[in-house]
C-alpha cells in the first residue's frame, strides 16, 4: 500500500474548495471515478492477500483459465492490462481492477442521474459507498467484483427513461452488457429485473427489433467465452475442449450450480442473509442504507423521476443480489467463511446507491447551495477512505503471501509438500509460476485430487497420483525418494506413516523409520522460523487468511510443546507454548 501516494491524493482533494475554478467538476460522474481510481490504484497491494485473488494474478502474468465458471472477461482484462508498471504481478493485476473500481463509482453516479437524482445527491450516494471498507479492498485488488460492479451499474443507467440511449440502441447495448456480465461474473444475472425492464421500454420506443438487438447483443457478449477453449498453460484449470466441457464449466458443475463450494455446511442460509444485511449496513454507515431501503418501498407507492415498474425492478435486484442469493451460500460466515461470502455482498452494495441517492435528494431539497453539498460529498469522500486505512492494511497485510513463501523457503531441495488450504495451493502456484520461487519443489493440492484434469497433468510430468489423499498417497510419494511433507489436516496419511512437526507442515516418514526426539524436532523448528519473514504488524483473529496463517505458526508450536510434555520436558514444552502465544492472531491469547 503506498501511503505516501495515497496522502498526496488526499491532500488534493481537499483542496477542491467549492469556490475554486475545479469545484464545477464535482457535478460530473468523470470526478468521482477518476478520485475513485486514484485511490484505489494508490491502495492496491503488492502481496497476494486471498486463494481466488493468487490465482487471477497469475493468470493475469501468464493467460490460462480459471477456475469455474472460468471469469473469462476478467481474465482477459487483466491480461490487456498487464503491460501497467506494477511492482509484482498482483500489484499489476490489482491497478487494472482499480481502472475497472474507478468506472464502476463513475457509471454509479451517471446511474444515480438517471434515476432522477441531482448531481449533489449522486455525489453524496456514490461517495459513501465507494469509500466503504468492501470497496476499498475489492475495487484495489485482483478479484472479480469491480467487474461484475461496472456492468451492473451499466445495467442501472442503460435501462431507465432517462439513461443515455433509446430504441433498438438501447436493447443492444443492455443485450451486450448483460453478455458480458455473464461473462464476467455469473451473479450479474441478478440485477435482469432491471435489464428486462430496460429492454422492454426499448421496444415500446422503436418496437420488437428491440429484442431482437437485444439477442443479438446477447450473443456478442457472451464471445469471451471461447477464450477458455484456447486457454491453457500451467496456471489454468484444467482444459476445457469440448461445447459440452464449456457448458459445464460455465455452470459450475464441479461445485454445484447453485452452491458457492463443494464443501456443503447445512443450515447457513439465515446466517448468511444476516451476514449480508450487517455488511451491507455497515458498508452504508446504517442509516444511508435504512433511508434508501425505505426509499424503494416510498418510490414504489409514489414514483418519481423513474416508473413505479422500474423501482419495483429495482428493488427485486436488490433484494436478489442481497439476501436470497446469500441465503443460498453453504459456508458458515464466520473467519475464512466471512470472508469468502463477504464479496458477494458488493453487488447489492453498490446497487442500493441509486436508492440513497434518492433519499438524499429528498433530504437536501431545501438545500440552498448544491455546489456545496457536492463538494462536502468529496470531503465525505477522503475522510471515510482516511478512516478506512486501518482496517484495509489489515485485510491487505503481506501476512499470507509471507506464509506461502516461508513455506516453499522452509523445504529442502526437490521436495514434494501436499497442502490442504486454498492459501497454500493458489497463493504456491502464484510465487512458483508468475514470480519464480522454488520453482524445484512439487506443491499438491489435495482437495484437487479428485479432479481428473489435476491427476491427469501430475502424471504426465511423472508423478502418478490416487485419487483420495491418504495412505496410498503417503506411499506414492515416499516412493519417489524425495523428502514428503504433508498438511496436518490430512490426518490419513499421517495415522499411517510416522512424521514429525516441520513448519507449517509435517516431515512424512518411510513406515519404520525413527522419528526425531523431541527435543531436535524443537531445535529444527527453531531453525526455521528464525528464517520466517515475520515482519509486519500480527494479524488479528478476524483478519482472515493473515489470521489463519498464524495460527498454523501456533499450531506448529502446540503440537511441539505436546512432544516435549510426552518426553517429561515441562520447560521446553513451556516455552514452546510461549512461542505459539506469541505466534496467534493477536486476540486468541
Amino acid at each position: 500500500m503506498d501511503y505516501a501516494t495515497l496522502a498526496a491524493i488526499i491532500e488534493a482533494l481537499v483542496e477542491l474548495q467549492p469556490s475554486s475554478p475545479p469545484s464545477s467538476w464535482i457535478d460530473r460522474s468523470w470526478f468521482f471515478g477518476v478520485c475513485a481510481l486514484m485511490v484505489y490504484a494508490a491502495v492496491a497491494p503488492r502481496d497476494v492477500v486471498g486463494a481466488d485473488n493468487a490465482e487471477f494474478a497469475t493468470l493475469g502474468a501468464l493467460g490460462g483459465g480459471a477456475h469455474p465458471s472460468g471469469y473469462p472477461l476478467y481474465v482477459l482484462w487483466l491480461r490487456a492490462w498487464s503491460w501497467l508498471p506494477g511492482t509484482t504481478p498482483a500489484h499489476t493485476a490489482g491497478l487494472a481492477t482499480a481502472i475497472l473500481g474507478g468506472a464502476s463509482v463513475a457509471v454509479l453516479h451517471a446511474a444515480c442521474r438517471a434515476w432522477g437524482a441531482r448531481p449533489a445527491a449522486a455525489s453524496i450516494s456514490v461517495a459513501i459507498v465507494a469509500a466503504a471498507p468492501l470497496a476499498l479492498a475489492y475495487h484495489s485488488q485482483p478479484e472479480v467484483f469491480a467487474l461484475n460492479g461496472v456492468l451492473a451499474g451499466l445495467v442501472l443507467w442503460l435501462a431507465p427513461t432517462a439513461g443515455p440511449l433509446r430504441g433498438v440502441w438501447r436493447g443492444a447495448a443492455l443485450g451486450l452488457v448483460a453478455g458480458l456480465g455473464l461473462a464476467g461474473h455469473l451473479t450479474c444475472v441478478l440485477v435482469a429485473p432491471v435489464g428486462i425492464l430496460g429492454v422492454a421500454r426499448a421496444a415500446r420506443e422503436s418496437g420488437p427489433r428491440a429484442w431482437g438487438a437485444a439477442l443479438v447483443g446477447l450473443a456478442i457478449g457472451l464471445v469471451p467465452y471461447g477464450y477458455l477453449l484456447i486457454a491453457d498453460g500451467p496456471a489454468s484449470w484444467g482444459t476445457v475442449r469440448s461445447a459440452s466441457a464449456l457448458v459445464a464449466t460455465i455452470l459450475r458443475r464441479e461445485y454445484g450450480t447453485f452452491e458457492l463450494s463443494g464443501r456443503a455446511e447445512a443450515g447457513q442460509s439465515l446466517a448468511n442473509a444476516a451476514a449480508c444485511l450487517a455488511t451491507i449496513a455497515r458498508s452504508w454507515l446504517w442509516l444511508p442504507a435504512i433511508a434508501g431501503a425505505a426509499m424503494l418501498g416510498v418510490r414504489i407507492v409514489r414514483p418519481a423521476g423513474e416508473s413505479r415498474w422500474a423501482w419495483a425492478a429495482l428493488a427485486a435486484s436488490v433484494v436478489l443480489a442481497g439476501p436470497v442469493l446469500a441465503a443460498r451460500f453453504d459456508i458458515a460466515p464466520r473467519g475464512i467463511g466471512l470472508v469468502l461470502v463477504q464479496r458477494f455482498h458488493l453487488l447489492p452494495a453498490l446497487l442500493l446507491a441509486v436508492p440513497v441517492a434518492a433519499a438524499c435528494d429528498v433530504a437536501l431539497a431545501r438545500w440552498s447551495r448544491p455546489r456545496a453539498a457536492a463538494a462536502l460529498a468529496v470531503a465525505g469522500f477522503v475522510a471515510l477512505v482516511a478512516a478506512g486505512l486501518p482496517g484495509l492494511a489489515r485485510v491487505d497485510s503481506p501476512a499470507m503471501e509471507r506464509a506461502v513463501d516461508n513455506l516453499l523457503r522452509s523445504l529442502p531441495a526437490g521436495a514434494i509438500a501436499v497442502v490442504i488450504s486454498e492459501d497454500h495451493c493458489f497463493g504456491g502456484r502464484y510465487l512458483q509460476l508468475a514470480r519464480g520461487e522454488r520453482p524445484d519443489v512439487t506443491l499438491v493440492c489435495s482437495e484437487l485430487l479428485r479432479r481428473d484434469w489435476y491427476r491427469t497433468g501430475w502424471a504426465r510430468r511423472g508423478l502418478a497420483l490416487p485419487i483420495q489423499p491418504g495412505a496410498a498417497l503417503g506411499e506414492r510419494l515416499l516412493a519417489t525418494a524425495r523428502p514428503v511433507f504433508v498438511d496436518r489436516g490430512l490426518t490419513g496419511v499421517l495415522a499411517a506413516f510416522p512424521s514429525y512437526p516441520f513448519g507449517v507442515v509435517s516431515r512424512l516418514l518411510p513406515r519404520g523409520a525413527a522419528v526425531p526426539p523431541a527435543s531436535a524436532v524443537a531445535a529444527i523448528n527453531r531453525e526455521l522460523f528464525q528464517r520466517f519473514d515475520l515482519d509486519y504488524p500480527r494479524p488479528g483473529r478476524d483478519d482472515g487468511f493473515a489470521a489463519a496463517a498464524h495460527r498454523r505458526y501456533a499450531a506448529c508450536w502446540v503440537a511441539i510443546a505436546e512432544r516435549l510434555e510426552a518426553a517429561g520436558d515441562l520447560a521446553g514444552a513451556r516455552d514452546a507454548i510461549d512461542v505459539a502465544r506469541a505466534l496467534q492472531p493477536a486476540q486468541d491469547e
